[in-house]
């Protein structure tokens, strides 16, 4: 799975500049989180996901 970067991001010695994607492959899972916790990157398929349901929620609300 590869994030997108929202910052430039530094990691191991390699630079990411913004909207490029960042490779998790040997990256660890806590190194991931700390990223996405800062938003320096985010998972395109998460965030599409979440749109879709907020959408979804708000169609819902607007119907009853």
């Amino acid at each position: 799975m590869a994030y997108v970067t929202l910052t430039n991001v530094r990691h191991n010695g390699k630079k990411y500049g913004i909207g490029e994607e960042f490779p998790t492959t040997g990256v660890k899972k806590e190194e991931i989180e700390r990223l996405v916790d800062s938003k320096a990157i985010v998972d395109p398929e998460a965030e599409a996901k979440a749109i879709k349901e907020a959408a979804a929620k708000k169609a819902k609300e607007d119907a009853e």
